[in-house]
């Protein structure tokens, strides 16, 4: 019998091709350019705004009304008079008692009541009154920086109604991105520094405190071997009593006494820039993440 061959053919579809790789970059990086303009024509500013309204309120507080940018338009207020009792938070708490006058970054007055064996009934009393400028440089500086990032939030509000143009479309680009984007950061190092100029101790060394001007108008005089200081540490007004005494007494040869109050306002101002600060770094994080 003879033999038959059977032969089979079959048609697959081709293979289907790989993804581009590159075409798939290309796709990405064009989706996050138009996310890019997209923040840029309609996030930015909503942002700023919100910005700039809670660091009216820290200027409104703090009466910065001079120092800020005049394109807030903050209504000129007037310091008041705060007067502040300083407790001691170490040891007895008669160790040291003070009771402090602000005027917004300004001793009026200063009163104190320290442990002072040398002295008659065994505390040293006296009342400071400078007829020279004492002020409290850690505010000082607070109100500094705050004003700086008012002007520089400003400046940029302008920078993107530039960059809208008018009728015949705007002008922002990646690259109008990656500068508002350096902006926004050297803004939040400005925030950060005013927030640590309350939240960080400032203090004057004893070198420096002998020769401080206001030290020397305490009514009756220090005694030659105690020292005074007034300083802001975590939103707390703060008194430190320095006195010198014998290496037998205290190993470093010094006796401190601390007494602090709390100060509200400030609480206020950290709170208003803690929001400042967590919007900013949202808006530079997506920002960031289209780039």
């Amino acid at each position: 019998m003879e033999g038959h061959s059977l032969t089979i053919t079959t048609n697959y579809p081709q293979k289907p091709q790989s993804p581009n790789r590159l075409d798939a970059r290309e796709v990405t990086k064009i989706n996050k350019a138009s996310e890019n303009l997209w923040i840029q024509r309609h996030e930015i500013e909503k942002t700023l705004r919100g910005a700039l309204n809670h660091l009216k309120t820290c200027c409104t507080i703090l009466n910065l009304s001079a120092k800020s940018d005049e394109r807030l338009k903050i209504e000129p207020t007037h310091g008041t008079t705060e007067k502040y009792q300083l407790m001691s938070r170490t040891g007895s708490s008669d160790n040291l008692k003070a009771c402090v006058t602000l005027l917004d970054d300004n001793v009026i007055q200063a009163e104190v009541t320290v442990k002072y064996p040398k002295a008659g009934g065994g505390f040293y009393r006296a009342v400071a009154q400078p007829d020279v400028q004492w002020k409290l440089q850690q505010l000082q500086d607070l109100g500094n920086h705050i004003s700086r990032v008012t002007i520089m939030l400003c400046d940029l509000q302008e920078e993107l109604q530039y960059l809208k143009g008018g009728e015949h479309g705007d002008s922002f680009t990646l690259s109008t991105g990656k500068r508002i984007l350096e902006e926004l950061k050297m803004t939040m190092n400005e925030i950060a520094t005013a927030r640590n100029t309350i939240m960080l101790p400032r203090k004057r060394s004893l070198l420096e405190l002998c020769y401080f001007p206001p030290t020397r108008k305490f009514v009756p005089p220090l005694p030659q071997d105690q020292l005074i200081s007034f300083y802001i540490s975590c939103c707390r007004l703060v008194c430190a009593s320095y006195q010198m005494v014998p290496k037998t007494v205290h190993p470093q040869g010094l006796s401190v006494f601390m007494a602090e109050s709390q100060l509200p306002h400030l609480d206020e101002v950290i709170k208003h820039l803690n929001v400042v600060m967590s919007i900013l770094q949202k808006l530079i994080n997506y920002m960031s993440a289209t780039m």
